[in-house]
């Protein structure tokens, strides 16, 4: 079975925060993922990880939560 494309955006959000872990305070370096995903993201890929920001189901680590949260208020700031 192929991963399906927001299993590859978890695993892939998921990755740049365990990368990112090691640059502080947790709300820090969700804030750092999510400036992250905003500035090199394509808006497809913003559009569709935004859409699961409240699905817990979908297997974000807790600061890829935090940051798909705040990465889905920008996309909202801006739409408006």
């Amino acid at each position: 079975m192929r991963p399906s494309k927001i299993d590859r955006l978890v695993k892939m959000i998921n990755q740049i925060s365990l990368n990112m872990s090691s640059n502080g305070p947790e709300d820090f370096v969700a804030a750092q993922v999510s400036e992250h995903l905003e500035k090199f993201w394509s808006p497809p890929m913003k559009n569709l990880i935004s859409d699961s920001a409240n699905d817990d189901s979908v297997g974000l680590t807790s600061i890829s939560q935090k940051a798909v949260v705040l990465l889905a208020a920008v996309q909202k700031a801006k739409s408006t």
